[in-house]
């Protein structure tokens, strides 16, 4: 892996960790069954905002190889 793609990753890692943070911040006032869909939630959220912005990295990532 070079430094540009852990670059990317790095920050695709950190980017997914905040979003499913705020995600949990927002919806922190449950309890029980309901607090367990909200760190349910909270990982999907993660999964989804890492893939996401990943693949976003990667396309610009593209274009600035397309205009060189």
């Amino acid at each position: 892996m070079n430094d540009e793609s852990k670059k990317f990753f790095i920050t695709s890692l950190t980017l997914a960790g905040l979003f499913s943070f705020l995600f949990v911040l927002i919806t922190n006032n449950k309890s029980g069954v309901e607090k367990f869909d909200i760190y349910l939630g909270a990982i999907w959220v993660f999964v989804l905002s890492f893939i996401v912005v990943l693949s976003l990295a990667h396309m610009f990532k593209k274009d600035g190889q397309d205009k060189v």
